[in-house]
């Protein structure tokens, strides 16, 4: 077998707590995939307890991060123990991004309805593409199928929606998420240029540093940019984000949705679309969090502009094409 390597270290600190051995039939209920784990011989399927903690934070490991130490409790399983959740609901809907442009606080806004299941980035989704990428001994389509599908897992017993919010590089594996479930609609958020670049600028996500990423998960076209040129890095990666977004949304495979959209068409449209139907108090609630920071829930005053004198406006202008590209689409009848 061609086993895989890489394991972040952010897998390995998700994947600390007291062992539990796994047997052959074991309740896995409770229980969401995590990772995977290349041993010499074998691949493992890396879990954590989660028991009644609710997946309400910005991002599944920050709900994984918040479970007491004590309470944590992680298992190594068969890739085949996934087919073992068998009461998983089906994704009402997978949200891809061209990151820092409102999909946190989309997912944020859905995550407060008791009866929906909001999966924010897991990142068992990014380990198993890496495997998809480095094994051929597997059926990289029922994995995925199966990981997402015990991620949805009814716990409480009123849950009746659940939708997936992707990692931003994501989009460029869209064909093969969308072979394990075709009939969920996908949507793609997205922002101009120079204010998803100004946000980068301040606070990196891992695609905009070389070489954090599968290259794989990223491909990008070769460049000659000079080490350390994050910013001109920043705008090849966002290059490759709206025109692959570009040909999916011009396939019919992708819904889009403007950061100048939201929070409105969350209430105008999406809820509607989803089948969704919240009480008077739960929308509420949404419009509550709809006015916080979509990551830290503390008050929102707006984004914070790019220091003068820098590049950022340069290089949103080469990206302004792909931009007005997507809005050319979401704007044709």
């Amino acid at each position: 077998m061609n086993v895989p390597h890489g394991f972040s270290l952010q897998e390995r600190l998700m994947n600390k707590g007291t062992e539990v051995p796994w047997q052959s039939g074991m309740d896995m209920r409770c229980w969401y995939p995590v990772s995977v784990e290349a041993g010499k011989d074998a691949i493992a399927m890396c879990w954590r307890d989660m028991g009644n903690t609710r997946f309400s934070d910005s991002f599944f490991e920050n709900t994984l991060a918040r479970q007491p130490r004590e309470e944590r409790r992680v298992c190594r399983t068969p890739l085949s123990a996934l087919a073992q959740l068998e009461d998983g609901l089906a994704p009402a809907a997978f949200f891809f991004h061209i990151s820092r442009c409102g999909s946190t606080l989309l997912t944020q806004m859905l995550a407060t309805l008791p009866h929906c299941v909001v999966m924010s980035e897991p990142p068992v989704i990014d380990s198993l593409l890496r495997l998809h990428h480095d094994s051929s001994a597997i059926d990289s389509i029922a994995l995925l199928r199966l990981a997402i599908l015990a991620m949805g897992q009814r716990r409480f017993g009123h849950e009746a929606h659940y939708v997936i919010k992707f990692d931003c590089w994501h989009i460029h594996s869209l064909d093969l998420i969308r072979q394990a479930f075709p009939g969920t609609p996908c949507f793609f958020l997205y922002r101009e240029p120079q204010a998803v670049l100004a946000s980068h600028q301040r606070q990196r996500g891992p695609q905009m540093v070389p070489g954090m990423l599968h290259p794989a998960l990223l491909p990008l076209p070769e460049h000659a940019l000079a080490p350390g040129d994050l910013d001109g890095y920043a705008g090849l990666v966002l290059a490759s984000l709206y025109e692959t977004a570009h040909r999916h949304a011009a396939a019919g495979k992708l819904a889009l949705i403007n950061y100048s959209q939201l929070p409105g068409i969350v209430f105008s449209e999406l809820l509607e679309r989803l089948g969704i139907k919240p009480t008077a108090e739960q929308l509420q609630t949404m419009r509550e969090r709809s006015g916080r920071h979509a990551k830290y829930g503390t008050a929102f005053n707006g984004d914070l502009q790019a220091p003068a004198g820098c590049r950022l406006p340069a290089i949103a202008g080469q990206l302004q094409p792909g931009y007005l590209a997507l809005e050319a689409l979401r704007a044709a009848p």
